[in-house]
């Protein structure tokens, strides 16, 4: 009998009703379990049900109620380090420069290219 793999979680911090199904639609597999937030506030009370649960972050910057990166810092609090990938219409400079103190080890641009997005993401969860 083979053992039962855990499923990897990807949680996703989107706004925009059509981006967040479009990026939960790319990425379903079988072995994988997606957690949907729209806003600052879901997300850290789902993250707080799922903590340390998650194999990647994908997050917007700009949501209704503040920063994504906001979220992330709140992640990081935690003592957790789970890869964060960015995506967003506009890559702020401080994005770009302390990615790294963020675990964030990708941004994409929207509009996302489904087939690099898709690979960067298995990538993440081998």
């Amino acid at each position: 009998m083979g053992s039962m793999k855990n499923k990897k979680k990807i949680f996703i911090l989107e706004d925009s009703y059509i981006q967040r199904i479009q990026i939960a639609e790319d990425l379903k597999q079988e072995d994988r379990e997606i957690i949907l937030a729209e806003t600052v506030a879901e997300a850290k009370e789902k993250y707080d049900m799922n903590k340390h649960e998650i194999d990647l972050f994908i997050i917007d910057l700009k949501l209704p109620d503040g920063e994504g990166i906001d979220f992330l810092k709140y992640v990081r609090e935690s003592v957790d380090f789970t890869p964060s990938i960015i995506v967003s219409g506009l890559i702020s400079q401080e994005i770009q420069q302390n990615g790294g103190d963020l675990c964030i080890v990708s941004i994409f641009e929207k509009p996302i290219q489904p087939y690099g997005f898709s690979k960067t993401v298995g990538m993440l969860l081998q």
